[in-house]
């Protein structure tokens, strides 16, 4: 077991994606980059939020950037 940071991102309250990573630097940069851009899906604008949490994962099973 080995601690990485969660970036969880939403498109309008439902979950989109999640990736690992070892830096928490990495994670925000990320966070900053992918929050509050928008798509159009059906004549509907919505947009990312997203998020980072410190997490316990298993290395072996998930991959860690």
């Amino acid at each position: 077991m080995k601690p990485a940071f969660l970036l969880m991102c939403f498109i309008s309250g439902l979950p989109s994606g999640e990736v690992h990573f070892k830096s928490v630097v990495d994670c925000n940069f990320y966070k900053k980059s992918l929050s509050g851009q928008g798509i159009k899906i059906r004549e509907e604008q919505k947009y990312y939020d997203c998020y980072c949490k410190l997490v316990i994962v298993n290395e072996k099973k998930v991959k860690i950037y």
